[in-house]
């Protein structure tokens, strides 16, 4: 294995449906990738994962063993998860594949904010690493629910300790002057800062001079409008995640970062 690529973000944003866009992509690539599903509590996946945290943890048994509510088993299975990870660890050290897709639960801080991310990402030490945050576009067409979106991203990136790249996830659900005003925002940060600005409230003052910060610390970057339906936006995301493995430019989105690799 050469990569692991972590699919995170809000619940509903769209993760599954990336894995499986990019997975096919890299196939059409001549590339192989292996699947990892983490959530215990999905019913239906969209494509059959290499690895599966439900064949290591029941949800239903937490559910009658415990006397669990559901969100309540599902954050007891991912901590038993993290207290013996020696089986997924087993399970995933015969996979044999040129990228792991990571497909990580519905809720974000199930895995970002609880011991089992943190824990996964330091046990995967001999490959290249990097997190994918989609921005869910129903929540960031609002100037505060796209700070609130960037800051989390930022967060997640902290907690967990790799380069994350940021997608416009579902971007065929936004009209073009919908995701063009989105994109603004990064093409002119000031006018978001502005925006954000806007009032004396205090939260006013607080959201414009945290997404100030993440902007003077990450830099404005772009991200990437991706639409797992129509496939559109996964060769820019691919060049993106070579970029971030290989530190540099990536002329050709079809090219990979390990091409020269035996």
């Amino acid at each position: 294995m050469l990569a692991a690529i972590f699919f995170i973000g809000t619940a509903g944003s769209g993760k599954t449906w990336l894995v499986k866009a990019y997975s096919e992509y890299l196939a059409d690539q001549g590339l192989s990738a292996a699947t990892l599903n983490l959530d215990p509590a999905v019913v239906t996946l969209p494509y059959n994962p290499d690895v599966d945290v439900r064949n290591h943890v029941s949800i239903g048994k937490l559910l009658l063993d415990r006397v669990l509510g559901p969100n309540g088993a599902i954050v007891a299975a991912m901590d038993m998860l993290a207290a013996d990870l020696k089986p997924l660890m087993d399970e995933l050290s015969e996979v044999e594949a040129d990228y792991l897709l990571v497909d990580t639960p519905g809720q974000l801080e199930l895995f970002a904010f609880r011991e089992i991310g943190p824990l996964l990402l330091d046990s995967i030490l001999d490959v290249e690493r990097a997190a994918v945050f989609l921005l869910d576009p129903a929540i960031a067409q609002e100037p505060r629910g796209l700070a609130s979106l960037l800051l989390l991203s930022a967060s997640s990136s902290l907690r967990l300790g790799v380069p994350t790249i940021n997608v416009i996830s579902k971007a065929d659900t936004l009209s073009q002057g919908e995701l063009e005003r989105i994109m603004g925002y990064f093409e002119y940060p000031e006018d978001f800062v502005n925006v954000l600005s806007r009032g004396r409230s205090l939260v006013s003052s607080l959201s414009a001079r945290l997404v100030e910060d993440v902007f003077e610390v990450a830099g404005p970057s772009h991200p990437i409008p991706v639409s797992s339906q129509e496939l559109s936006g996964i060769p820019e995301l691919h060049a993106e995640i070579q970029r971030v493995f290989l530190g540099g430019e990536v002329e050709d989105p079809g090219s990979s970062a390990f091409d020269d690799t035996d």
